[in-house]
């Protein structure tokens, strides 16, 4: 690591960005594709930076290009939750230390975006004295997002096919060990959810199926009649707009709602037409007769096709009409459970053109855009990014030899710091939490001080010092240690837990070990857990006389990416450990240069 420039200089007409893609493991043939990512996220913060976009401007740009990219563990390709849900977290920091964030949030293309929104919102008062929030949370943040103007996406639109696929598999993995752990009797566990009793995908569908078909069989056979509603059609059902159109169907009498969606389509209400078994009858005879039946007779014929048929069938699409005289789509797909949003999409109308086109996933009946895609047995092409001649340097030579052979394992946070030519720091995460998570689970990328934080200058600091810190790693434990928080102050007073707990005065890279052995890995409650300790930090501290990276990861490798307004290109590296725990740490000093006079 460089040492301090003994020539001082007012901070201001410099401005840099600093990347990380997780910790982890990244695969050797994937290497390419996190540094491709890191390297794109660089250049992006940096066109906004040198055109005059603050730090936030630049953190939030840099964080959506990583949540874009599939390889990344957040935003679109996150990890699904144990439902088959995308939920993702994210927290923006600015150079006050104020905050904004969201847990657990569904629904969002770019959760970076939202928090930014709840950061620009926590600085305008609200009436009658109101405190605003500055952590939304689930469903109330995707409201929140409506609400301000942002984009609301079907659930699947978040879904590539590499996470679903892993969600599969991992479903799988997840009902054969309770199984065993049942047979075994060794300790209780907790079970999964009803509707995953069932190993295989295919035949989860089919005994769905078969149970809705059998629950209608037996409503006939009992002769009963919903509301005692006559068959034929209601006053308000006569208004009802046909799929695809904006002017009443005048032609032909709506079709009502068959038994099986008025029992389970939560969008169909009293005021529509629902068939009993009169109606039942007047269907058969037409379907003897050769005419159109007024209910579906697949409700009721244990012969007919299956709504779902695995993964080989094309997705079944139904339409109609909401109360209010709205269309809705219902899509019923194999792959993710469908959930109800109570917060409606804006209108299409109101959408930019990017927008508007169909989203991967969706079942809008028209040709996709190409999107790629990563295979679970990953891809071997590099990414056209060639190293930088210093990060050769920054390699360990000891590496795995079964590391070309290894799968990606990054389940972690992406994060970003920036220094813009204010002379201001500010930082973000984002992240899709772990695989199979419970419903709801905020992950550190969420919250300030664990996840992202920022020790704001001192008006009477003589040098200006602040630092900006992200994490990456275990999330219940970075938030026991409250890990960003620590490792920022640590940093800003160049302090170390020595013997006796003592705080002890050192330098920056000993600050950056330190913190990962003793205030982490030492932590009581991480050495008594069961979980695996896991953590990476990225840290920047800026001065009058320039500004420094650090950072360090106990996991075996760690993807950055670092640029300032004088670079043509980032500089990439992939920092990786000697494993078993081994902390692996580096850094970049970025000097302030002396304005010639004139």
């Amino acid at each position: 690591m460089a040492h301090r420039s003994g020539r001082s200089r007012r901070g201001g007409d410099i401005c840099a960005i600093f990347v990380h893609a997780g910790a982890g493991y990244h695969s050797v043939n994937n290497e390419g594709l996190h540094l491709q990512a890191c390297n794109d996220a660089a250049k992006a913060a940096m066109a906004v930076l040198q055109n005059g976009g603050t730090a936030v401007d630049a953190v939030e740009i840099a964080i959506k290009v990583l949540e874009d990219r599939e390889i990344t563990n957040a935003g679109y390709g996150s990890n699904l939750a144990i439902d088959g849900v995308v939920e993702c977290d994210a927290i923006m920091v600015d150079h006050y230390g104020r905050s904004g964030g969201v847990g657990a949030v569904a629904q969002i293309k770019n959760p970076i975006s939202l928090a930014r929104v709840v950061l620009d919102h926590t600085t305008q008062p609200l009436l009658l004295k109101r405190v605003p929030p500055n952590l939304l949370v689930a469903q109330g943040a995707t409201d929140f997002a409506f609400e301000q103007g942002l984009s609301v996406l079907p659930h699947d639109a978040l879904v590539s096919p590499a996470a679903r696929e892993r969600w599969i598999k991992w479903r799988s993995d997840l009902k054969n060990a309770e199984r065993k752990a049942r047979q075994s009797l060794a300790s209780p566990v907790s079970s999964s959810p009803s509707w995953a009793d069932d190993l295989n995908p295919q035949q989860e569908e089919l005994v769905r199926t078969k149970m809705r078909k059998q629950h209608t069989s037996n409503m006939l056979r009992g002769r009963v009649e919903v509301n005692n509603i006559p068959a034929t059609p209601s006053p308000a059902s006569k208004h009802m707009l046909s799929p695809g159109s904006r002017e009443p169907n005048r032609s032909t009498a709506p079709r009502p709602a068959s038994l099986s969606e008025a029992a389970q389509n939560p969008l169909i209400n009293s005021t529509q037409t629902v068939p009993t078994l009169a109606s039942y009858q007047d269907a058969k005879e037409a379907m003897e007769s050769g005419s159109s039946p007024d209910m579906e007779m697949s409700d009721v014929d244990d012969s007919s096709n299956l709504l779902f048929d695995g993964y080989k069938k094309r997705k079944k699409q139904r339409s109609g009409t909401r109360h209010d005289g709205s269309e809705f789509s219902d899509s019923e797909s194999s792959g993710t459970l469908q959930l109800p949003s109570l917060t409606p999409s804006p209108p299409a109308a109101e959408l930019p053109s990017a927008e508007k086109r169909p989203l991967p996933g969706t079942p809008l009946g028209t040709p996709t855009l190409a999107r790629t895609s990563t295979n679970l047995n990953h891809v071997i092409e590099h990414a056209p990014l060639p190293p930088e001649p210093d990060q050769a340097e920054m390699q360990p030579e000891n590496v795995d030899e079964d590391m070309d052979t290894r799968e990606d394992n990054i389940t972690d946070t992406v994060g970003a710091v920036a220094v813009d030519c204010f002379g201001n720091i500010a930082c973000g995460a984002s992240s899709g939490g772990i695989g199979m998570k419970y419903r709801g689970r905020i992950g550190p990328a969420a919250l300030v001080g664990v996840g992202a934080h920022v020790v704001p200058n001192a008006s009477e600091d003589k040098e200006k010092v602040s630092v900006a810190t992200v994490t990456s790693g275990t999330g219940e434990h970075m938030a026991t240690t409250m890990a960003a928080t620590v490792c920022s102050e640590r940093l800003y007073y160049n302090k170390m837990r020595g013997k006796e707990g003592q705080l002890e005065s050192v330098d920056e890279e000993e600050v950056i070990s330190s913190m990962i052995q003793k205030d982490f890995m030492g932590h009581p409650s991480v050495l008594n857990s069961n979980s695996a300790g896991a953590i990476g930090v990225l840290s920047v501290k800026k001065t009058r006389d320039g500004i420094y990276l650090y950072f360090g990861h106990n996991t075996d490798s760690f993807a950055l990416a670092s640029m300032h307004s004088d670079e043509d290109r980032p500089q990439c590296t992939m920092s990786r450990s000697t494993g078993n725990g081994a902390i692996a740490q580096g850094g970049r000093c970025l000097r302030y240069r002396r304005k010639k006079k004139h």
